[in-house]
């Protein structure tokens, strides 16, 4: 029978479907449902089911079975089927679990997707119904949807529907709205469906968002579901949903990316290649961050998150991480053959095409990845490989050389290595360059050896260590310091491992960089430990003042320097620093010390108000004018009395005064306040005072210009008004007496100008005088003029001056008589001038002063005749006069001294004067004579003062010899004082032979000699005698005592035998140790004995010192010393013990409340009697080895102390500090304390008492510690708790708004937000313990309050920032469709505060009935309001963009002062270069020019009217600076007649003058390159030059220094021109097509238009108004800087100056857009800065014909730049096709086509921290010029031409070298600065005395005359 083609293909089917064999289904062939199916008509389905492993089920109709399989067929007509329907009327559906499940999929997948794309290619009249259909499509998937979720019964079904993080978030609105669910789950579906929120709207989206987007949503995504797993709300997240949520993200994002990426061309070599290769790295970029967050949220945060921890497998996106893979061997490919081209020169496109290299994946979609196209890669991979490996040899030598020649540099040859990383990966290469490897191997090497040099520096430096930054802690730096080490470690081993992992050396690096790595891992962790433990020793330690004691004073003064010093530590400061920067290292800080530095914050505020209160009160003194103090006194008290006394009083009464401390903010504010005050009114007097002081300055100034002789009448006035000036301030109620000093210090200064006046009179005066008789006196000391008539002698020649100038007392009186400014009858200091004007007398009187200098002179001849008069005599003749010798010398000289005296003349003329010498000729005689009787009375005290010594010596030895000894002691003195004198007896006999030859030289001068020498030569003969007859004496008294001293030897010995015998009968007994009681008696009788002994022994020591003088032999006393030895022993083997029991018993009496915290005391004590028995038995060993009592009694001590240290470890059981009364009875109990002993009766010996007790109950006393221990710290908890909120307020401030009304806000809001935390971290602890039940409800209270306010703070924080930015500006009236809205959020944010103010505790506050829905009301009206500002300040900046480079602050004050002159001259020059300020008419109304900074005044062809609409007329003033500037050019141009050195320079701006002269150069010079008359135009330029540097311009005046700014800039300007000529002439240039000319900037007017070329660049002048500022002086770095951006320009990119501090690359862009006439803006860049901002900027360059200069560019992140990249490359790209708009931040805006933006780069590595490498395709939109040193000689030459200096050259290169010899020779300082702004500040003094030699030049003509 044939085959039945209907069975054939309905079992074929099943068959696919299940994936069985086709033959094991054929016995289903004649199956009844499928005979059935296909014969009745009427029979409409046929279901097939999975049974076993190869079987299926048929039937008729479809049976329900959880999980199973179908395979649904049914028919759209009711017919038989036959092969001709077959396939026409049988339509095939599958299902999965169940129809509701499959219907939803269906209508999810297929059906509502068809409709929708079908309703857009239909006709209108379809469209509705197929709306409908939509519709009613929508709202049934969601009741299948809903239904299937109802219907699931555990957590996998209900996650079998969803597929997306979209569906997941349905899946909890729709158990959000399911009313049949209970309350809790309800609460917990809104819950986290809020949680979902912030990326609900990227997952619905995901599809239209750009890889830069998806990165945010990566990061977004963490963060929610991170939020999700740890919160504790509601119950936990489920592990199994949220590996699926996880899971479906994952593929999610993958999804995402293949979308992104599925329209590029990955293989072409196209234009947009570097845009494509951005676009896998961003894809990869997105798959690496999300299997790195999964996994570490699942290995390491989830896993140790107490709460809800991970307890599965970490999670890992397999799928995602091998897509992320595949975008990585794509990205290797591509870059692999880059870097083949541009490694090996011969390849190229055209012999190694993309084509040829790509071909093998030219047919496949490398982004579709799964397992079916994995094989299809490998395979094109391996082709790719092969195509490869034919260039890889050439490649690898290429390199090998490449590599070569970089091995000097190993830095740079890393760099390389790292450039061709993928290169390095194909083993062809790596083989190639094995040595080269090998090379960078031990040069990396090197580098783990450097870092680790690094490493031990730092660790070894300690804190010593140098910060970096202003604020920057020292912990905080080596911290940060050991991160940026551990960074370039980790580098070294990531590049190693790329680059040289295969090599055999490679383990040892790898191994020192990975123990270095850990080092500085550990070493981290241990400094912070140690910086922990550090700061909480300091927090708990007064001393260090660290922590802010809140009740404590606020302020001290010094009592040694009087400074006044806030109570806020420096140290403070420093711990908040470095709180803030471990903080923001992600430390965590010790809760101990985060309240610290907390309290630290919250008084921050007030200790830097005090500390600049501080600092002004004593720095007041300095600013106060020393003479006008005094008047300042009062004030200054009452300020002082309110530093020492700070208290606060609310009421009049003195009793109310409270002490104001840091605890009391609203007092300390108020104290504050006041202090304030005090300084302010003190601040004021002393300005009032120092204008009055200012004043009477320039009235005394012009008393120096008046003439006193002619003028007097006008002193009087003037003086007059100061003294009417002074009154008035003593009527204003300052004192009188206090004003004594500012009138004493008027004095002076009026004396000052009086005797400027004064001396000027002398000029007018002579006089003759007639002849003087004076006398040359000797008085005082000194050589003397006297008038001969004169009673007494003057002290200098004044009195002979004197009566010289007696005719002149009238003049001369003046001073005398002159009152000044006080009203006193004392000297005044005007009497003084008279001897301050002797040089004016003689200027006067040259004659009479050359008299007076010859009498002068003649005083010098005698003042040799002086000297002895001006010493000290006696004093002389003590010193020098010892011997006989210097007496005869000294006696000698005198008498010559005398002769000479007598030749001296008696008389002396000098013209009118007769000096008279004999009255000083009689001086020299006395003079002598009282010399030689001191020398005389000298030698006569000397002789006796020796006959004295003699005679006192020999009278001491006749005493001496006389006495007889009469014992030992006395026999033993009169040897010892035998011996002396005799040994003194050879001194005295030199001193009397002295003593005779000064007693001859006596009678030789006087005549006799001294009487007392002869008594005394009779008494020496007599002592001479007696010495030798006392010796003999001595000798027999010395027998005698010996016999008497052996006699009490014998004697003494037998009492010490009587002695021993008692003491043997009495000795205690080591018996006797056993009973205490003996014990104390034996040691009794031992202390007796011991006094008895030592009595004995001072006998016999005295006895043996007896025998020693004598010179007998020692005695022996054998019983004494052995009785004596062993008392001893007894006492300290008995003692001991005695001692032991006295230091217990003291401790014993402590009361136990006391001595539980000092239990250390009682193991200190036993510790040092276990010593103290170590060191007894020690000792005792080494003396003698019989110690058997004294070990018995150590033994027993040891005993003691042994039972004790038992006892010890349990004392902490027994403590009590957290026991309740009930818990001490039971502890009683326990330990068997006696009755009647109360707590406070307890000692410490009832607790060693019950030391048995102790150690049998230890479990027992453990549980009830552990029990009364949690239980005290719950109530503890709810205690403080409850202190908290009776006490918690809010710390409130006051707010001032637009209409002066005063409101209260909240301050100090993490302080709140601080304290809430804590009490809910508080709470959440507390339900760990086991004792928590007993404390349940009154902590759910407190957890329900926190929440509420925790929920309530934050919104209203956020509420009242915006309220506060808003208020002042829709208080102005702005945006009035918005004032509604606002005035209602003003309203009810009043209301709120009103009632805080009224009530400001934070409970009552959480108490308010449905505060949490008005307050997030209120929130969202301001962010609606906060929305149009947005949207109206962006208006106005789109009508001129110029306000895209000024705040919103400055524009909204712009907008809301536009007719303000004032707000308008603040903010022009933010918006214009060059424009400083406008010139109004008288009207404020109309803008009649424009001002410079240095005040160049240029009027406006037209004047602007100045109108409400900011905008608008600020556009009118830009537009008519151009129209001026254009019309100027014009003007300038044609009145210089086209003619070098024409242009009126005082009519027209410098700019034009400037561009004027280039015009006209640039003319001039191609003329006389064709007619070849360089050399005469030369000579022109040097005369132009020549007329510039000659012009006299006197910079007195404003327009004068204008003017000499202007010639300054035309100097720069010619002497470049002048160079630039110079070197054509030198090249003989004929064309004006030579290189040499075209490459300089050159300037021409066309169609009276200024035009710029460079080369073939062209660019047209803006006319942008640029002021005077500075010109930059052209050097050859300046012209290939300025030819490099040019070029760059002209080709449609920007431009990028790079290279290190200090070499002009901003300066150089600047003065570039200078020239073109351009607004250039230069912006400083950090890693602050973010893609936003800078687009908002480039949006304001591109509408307005401005530059951008972005400084020091690299410091932006990567991501940015990345960013930045793409949206310059879409500036640059409109630029460069002329395009008239261009969309930047998904707006279409405008260009301006004489836009652009340039970029600076300092370099990256050491020295510039924080800089990197700008990416390749960002280098590839910028020209590069490297800036090197500029050239200091060049640059000073033109800066001395500019200033007027001839010879600038010479003086430039003497001048630089004098620099660089500096620089060299000198020693390096940190203050030396040898580099260019030194020098220049050197030119600019030079100018200037140029200019004040010009001014003065009749001066100099003198001097050179002279």
């Amino acid at each position: 029978m044939p085959d039945d083609t209907r069975k054939t293909y309905i079992l074929s089917t099943i068959s696919n479907y299940f994936g069985i064999e086709r033959d094991s289904l054929s016995s289903l062939a004649d199956h009844r449902s499928l005979n059935n199916f296909f014969d009745d008509a009427k029979c409409q389905l046929l279901s097939a089911t999975r049974g076993g492993k190869h079987s299926v089920d048929l039937s008729n109709e479809i049976k329900i079975v959880e999980g199973a399989q179908y395979l649904v067929l049914f028919k759209l007509r009711p017919e038989q089927i036959t092969s001709d329907n077959l396939y026409t009327n049988i339509f095939l559906s599958s299902m999965v679990d169940s129809p509701i499940d499959s219907l939803y999929y269906m209508i999810k997948s297929v059906f509502s997707p068809a409709l929708r794309d079908n309703s857009n290619n239909t006709n209108r009249s379809n469209q509705a119904a197929n709306q409908q259909i939509q519709t009613s499509l929508n709202e049934l998937e969601q009741v299948l949807r809903s239904s299937g979720k109802k219907n699931s019964s555990s957590s996998s079904s209900s996650m079998a529907t969803i597929s997306h993080p979209k569906d997941e978030i349905a899946y909890w609105n729709d158990m959000s709205k399911n009313t049949s669910s209970k309350t809790k789950d309800l609460e917990r579906a809104k819950y986290f469906l809020q949680l979902f929120d912030p990326i609900k709207g990227n997952f619905e989206n995901i599809e239209n968002l750009s890889l830069l987007e998806l990165v945010d949503v990566v990061e977004k995504a963490q963060d929610v579901y991170d939020e999700i797993w740890k919160q504790t709300e509601h119950d936990e997240y489920p592990e199994q949903r949220m590996t699926h949520l996880l899971a479906i993200t994952s593929i999610t994002f993958v999804q995402s990316v293949q979308k992104q990426l599925s329209n590029i061309d990955l293989w072409s070599d196209s234009k947009d290649s570097v845009k494509n290769r951005e676009y896998l790295r961003n894809g990869a970029n997105i798959c690496e961050r999300w299997s790195i967050a999964v996994e570490q949220l699942t290995s390491i945060y989830w896993r140790t998150y107490s709460p809800h921890p991970w307890k599965g497998e970490p999670f890992k996106a397999t799928y995602l991480i091998q897509f992320n893979k595949r975008l990585l061997q794509i990205i290797t490919v591509r870059s692999s053959y880059e870097q083949c081209l541009r490694a090996d020169s011969s390849l190229n496109k055209g012999n190694f095409p993309t084509t040829k290299v790509f071909s093998p994946f030219f047919n496949l979609n490398p982004i579709q990845f799964n397992p079916y196209t994995d094989p299809e890669w490998i395979a094109a991979m391996n082709q790719f490989e092969i195509i490869m490996s034919d260039v890889d040899r050439d490649v690898a030598k290429q390199l090998r050389d490449h590599f070569q020649k970089l091995q000097s540099n190993p830095q740079q040859m890393l760099i390389e290595f790292k450039r061709y990383g993928d290169l390095m990966q194909r083993d062809t290469i790596r083989k190639e360059l094995a040595s080269q490897r090998e090379f960078l191997l031990g040069q990396l090497e090197s580098e783990v050896k450097m870092l680790a040099d690094d490493f031990n520096n730092l660790t070894n430096a300690g804190k010593k260590s140098s910060t970096k930054g202003i604020n920057r802690t020292v912990i905080a730096t080596q911290l940060d310091t050991s991160r940026q080490i551990e960074a370039k470690v980790n580098n070294i081993i990531i590049d190693g491992e790329k680059l040289l992992s295969d090599l055999s050396n490679y383990s040892r690096l790898a191994s020192l960089a990975k123990q270095l790595k850990q080092d500085l891992i550990n070493w981290r962790k241990d400094k912070f430990k140690e910086w922990c433990q550090d700061t909480t020793r300091a927090i708990d330690d007064p001393s260090q003042a660290l922590n802010l004691e809140t009740t404590g004073r606020l302020m001290e003064l010094d009592s040694q320097d009087g400074k006044l010093r806030v109570l806020y530590g420096d140290r403070l400061v420093i711990l908040l620093n470095e709180v803030r920067q471990l903080s923001s290292l992600g430390y965590d800080i010790p809760s101990k010390i985060i309240k610290c530095a907390d309290i630290g914050k919250k008084f921050y505020q007030y200790g830097v108000e005090l500390q600049a209160l501080s600092h002004f009160y004593n720095t007041i003194d300095s600013e106060m004018i020393p003479s006008q103090q005094p008047l300042m006194l009062d004030l200054a008290k009452n300020f002082e009395r309110l530093v020492k006394e700070p208290k606060s009083t609310q009421r009049s009464s003195d009793s109310s005064a409270v002490k104001i401390t840091w605890d009391n903010p609203e007092q300390l504010s108020r104290y504050i306040a006041t202090l304030r005050g005090a300084a302010e009114k003190l601040k004021t007097e002393n300005l009032k005072l120092r204008r009055y002081h200012s004043t009477i300055g320039q009235m005394v100034c012009a008393l120096m210009n008046t003439d006193i002789l002619r003028e007097s009448k006008k002193w009087d006035e003037q003086i007059q008004d100061i003294r009417k000036i002074m009154d008035n301030l003593v009527h204003e109620g300052y004192s009188a007496d206090n004003m004594k000093s500012w009138r004493s210090f008027w004095d002076r200064q009026l004396y000052k100008a009086l005797d400027l006046q004064y001396s000027i009179g002398l000029r007018t005066l002579t006089e003759n005088l007639p002849e003087i008789n004076i006398d040359l006196v000797f008085s005082d000391n000194s050589i003397q003029y006297k008038l001969s008539n004169a009673s007494r002698v003057q002290g200098n020649l004044e009195a002979i001056k004197a009566t010289y100038y007696n005719e002149m007392k009238r003049f001369l009186a003046i001073p005398l008589t002159f009152r000044g400014f006080r009203d006193t009858k004392k000297k005044l200091i005007f009497e003084n001038i008279m001897q301050r004007h002797n040089d004016d007398i003689v200027a006067c009187f040259y004659a009479s002063n050359q008299l007076f200098n010859r009498l002068e002179r003649g005083l010098e001849q005698f003042k040799e005749w002086t000297i002895l008069e001006q010493v000290d005599i006696e004093e002389l003749v003590e010193k020098y006069l010892l011997d006989v010798a210097d007496w005869e010398r000294n006696f000698r000289v005198l008498k010559v001294r005398g002769q000479d005296a007598e030749k001296l003349p008696n008389e002396m003329r000098y013209d009118c004067f007769v000096v008279n010498i004999n009255p000083f000729k009689l001086a020299i005689k006395n003079q002598i004579q009282r010399v030689q009787n001191s020398m005389l009375t000298h030698l006569k005290h000397s002789i006796t003062r020796d006959a004295t010594t003699i005679d006192a010596f020999v009278n001491e030895g006749l005493e001496m010899l006389n006495d007889r000894p009469k014992n030992h002691e006395e026999i033993r003195l009169s040897y010892k004082k035998h011996d002396e004198l005799n040994s003194k007896r050879k001194d005295i006999l030199p001193l009397y032979e002295r003593l005779e030859s000064k007693n001859k030289l006596l009678r030789s001068v006087t005549g006799g000699g001294h009487e007392q020498l002869v008594q005394l030569q009779l008494k020496l003969d007599k002592f001479e005698s007696m010495m030798d007859s006392h010796i003999q004496m001595i000798n027999e008294q010395k027998d005698v005592f010996k016999r008497n001293l052996q006699s009490r030897y014998e004697t003494f010995l037998n009492e010490c035998e009587k002695m021993k015998a008692r003491w043997k009968q009495i000795r205690p007994r080591e018996q006797d140790m056993n009973d205490e009681k003996k014990c104390r008696e034996s040691l009794k009788i031992v202390r007796e004995r011991e006094k008895e002994i030592q009595d004995m022994i001072k006998q016999k020591e005295k006895m043996i010192e007896e025998f020693k003088v004598f010179g007998m032999d020692d005695p022996v006393f054998r019983e004494l010393d052995e009785v004596s030895t062993d008392v001893a022993r007894i006492k300290n083997v008995w003692g001991i013990y005695e001692e032991f029991q006295e230091e217990l018993a003291e401790l014993a009496k402590e009361d136990w409340v006391t001595f539980r915290s000092k239990t250390y005391r009682f193991d200190e004590f036993l510790s040092n009697w276990q010593e103290k028995l170590k060191q007894v038995s020690s000792d005792e060993s080494t003396k003698s080895s019989k110690k058997h009592s004294s070990s018995n009694m150590n033994d027993r001590i040891q005993q003691d102390i042994d039972n004790y240290r038992l006892t010890t470890p349990l004392f902490k059981w027994v403590r009590g500090e957290a026991l309740s009364p009930d818990h001490w009875l039971e502890l009683f109990r326990i330990l068997k304390i006696p009755r009647g002993i109360t707590l406070e009766k307890l000692t410490f010996g009832d607790i060693l008492r019950a030391k048995d007790e102790m150690m049998n109950n230890t479990e027992q006393l453990k549980d009830l510690n552990a029990r009364a221990q949690a239980e005290h710290t719950i109530r503890e908890a709810l205690h403080e708790l409850d202190n908290w909120g009776v006490g918690a307020q809010f710390s409130l401030t006051e707010y001032v708004d637009t209409k002066q009304q005063k409101i209260q806000i909240i301050k100090d809001w993490k302080d709140l937000f601080t304290q809430i935390g804590d009490n809910q971290s508080l709470l959440s602890s507390l339900k760990d313990s086991p004792y928590y039940k007993n404390f349940e409800g009154q902590a759910h209270i407190w957890e329900q309050r926190l929440g509420i306010l925790d929920e309530c703070l934050h919104t209203l924080n956020q509420t009242q920032r915006k309220f506060v930015y808003l208020e002042p500006i829709f208080g102005r009236g702005a945006l009035p469709k918005e004032q509604g809205r606002f005035r209602g959020v003003d309203k009810e944010f009043r209301e709120i505060m009103s009632e805080i103010s009224s009530n400001p505790r934070l409970v009552v506050f959480s108490q308010r009935k449905d505060l949490s829905n008005i307050l997030k009301s209120m929130l969202d009206q301001l962010g609606r309001c906060q929305k149009a500002l947005n949207e109206l300040l962006e208006e106005k900046r789109s009508i001129f963009p110029r306000f895209y480079f000024i705040g919103d602050d400055d524009l909204l004050e712009i907008l809301g002062q536009s007719t303000n002159p004032t707000v308008i001259q603040t903010h022009l020059k933010k918006l214009f270069a060059g424009i400083h300020s406008v010139q109004f008419d008288d009207t404020k109304q109309n803008i009649l020019g424009m001002r410079s900074l240095d005040g160049e005044l240029v009027p406006l062809a037209k004047k602007i009217h100045i109108t409400t609409s900011v905008e608008e007329w600020l556009k009118e003033l830009s537009k008519e600076m151009i129209n001026t500037l254009q019309q100027l050019l014009v003007n300038a141009l044609q009145e210089s007649r086209k003619q070098l050195g024409q242009t009126p320079v005082e009519k027209y701006p410098s700019q034009i003058s400037c561009l004027a002269e280039s015009i006209t150069f640039t003319e001039r010079c191609e003329e006389a390159i064709r007619n070849g008359q360089l050399d005469k135009f030369l000579v022109d330029i040097k005369q132009v030059l020549e007329k510039y540097t000659n012009v006299p311009v006197s910079t007195d005046s404003l327009e004068g220094q204008v003017t000499d700014l202007k010639y300054k800039a035309l100097i720069m300007d010619t002497v470049h021109n002048m160079d630039v000529v110079q070197q054509l002439a030198d090249s003989r240039i004929q064309n004006i097509y030579s290189w040499l000319w075209q490459k300089q900037l050159r300037f021409y007017l066309e169609n009276n238009k200024a035009t710029i070329k460079m080369v073939d660049a062209q660019f047209n002048y803006t006319y942008e108004y640029q002021g005077n500022a500075q010109k930059l002086v052209h050097t050859p770095l300046t012209d290939k800087c300025y030819l490099t951006l040019t070029q760059g320009m002209h080709m449609g990119f920007g431009g990028n100056p790079y290279g290190p501090a200090g070499t002009g690359k901003t300066e150089s862009v600047k003065a570039l857009g200078s020239t073109f006439g351009r607004q250039v803006l230069v912006f400083n860049c950090d890693e602050g800065i973010d893609v936003k901002s800078i687009g908002r900027i480039f949006i304001g360059l591109c509408k307005c014909d401005a530059w951008g200069c972005f400084d020091e560019f690299n410091r932006l992140d990567e991501a940015v730049l990345s960013a930045v990249s793409m949206q310059i490359q879409v500036i640059q790209d409109a630029l460069k096709n002329g395009a008239p708009t261009l969309t930047l931040l998904d707006r279409k805006i405008e260009i301006n086509p004489n836009s652009g933006i340039f970029v600076t780069l300092n370099p990256a590595g050491k020295g510039y921290g924080g800089r990197s490498k700008l990416p390749d395709n960002l280098k590839q939109l910028f020209r590069p010029v490297a800036m090197s040193k500029p050239n200091n000689e060049l640059i000073a030459e033109v800066l001395l031409y500019s200033d007027g200096f001839k010879n600038a050259n010479t003086l430039a290169r003497k001048l630089v070298a004098l620099f660089n010899l500096s620089k060299e020779l000198l020693t390096t300082q940190q203050h030396y600065d040898w580099g260019l702004r030194a020098l220049k500040t050197v030119l600019k003094g030079c100018g200037t005395l140029l200019r004040n030699a010009k001014a003065n030049k009749g001066l100099l003509n003198i001097s050179a005359n002279n």
